[in-house]
């Protein structure tokens, strides 16, 4: 079964580091149980990322029972991916900033506080499904000519993707540092 997308909305944001230039751009999915994922689509600085379809049920997961007020670091989302790449959890943390999920703490630029509005913001984002269009995300496909002996792992809702993809011990371009 491939999972089918619609994409809910597209957008970029402004990262979180000091020293960083250029946007994170972004997508807001749905699939055809209106079940929510982000979807990472281009870095304008060129730095490496993950193109992984993360369910927003994964992040809300993470961030539930931490009370308002209290400083987090961008890497409590770093689970939430299959992704080895640094940027990955600071990329998240800035798309939830902007879809106004965390906010930014006053005294730290790269801590945040969970913000209220989260199954608010959800049945926001479900309203626009009936003007949505189909979004096919791009597939991770094996590295040219690469051997790792690590096994790889990819969630269930990505190989969906694309049932024919060889998934054994083949290093995954997930556009790593080299």
């Amino acid at each position: 079964m491939n999972t089918k997308y619609l994409s809910l909305k597209s957008s970029k944001t402004t990262k979180i580091g000091l020293r960083t230039e250029g946007y994170i751009h972004y997508r807001v999915l749905s699939d055809q149980d209106q079940k929510l994922y982000f979807n990472i689509t281009a870095n304008d600085d060129g730095g490496y990322y993950s193109k992984e379809i993360i369910p927003f049920d994964s992040v809300e997961e993470l961030v539930k029972n931490i009370k308002p007020n209290v400083a987090i670091s961008s890497s409590l989302v770093r689970s939430v991916f299959i992704g080895r790449s640094n940027n990955n959890a600071a990329f998240l943390a800035a798309i939830l900033r902007e879809e106004k999920l965390l906010a930014p703490m006053t005294d730290a630029v790269k801590k945040h506080t969970v913000e209220a509005g989260w199954d608010r913001w959800q049945t926001e984002m479900l309203k626009n499904v009936t003007k949505a269009k189909p979004f096919e995300p791009e597939v991770v496909k094996p590295a040219k000519g690469k051997k790792s002996s690590k096994k790889s792992v990819v969630p269930i809702d990505v190989i969906a993707i694309e049932a024919d993809i060889d998934i054994t011990d083949t290093d995954f371009e997930l556009l790593q540092p080299k």
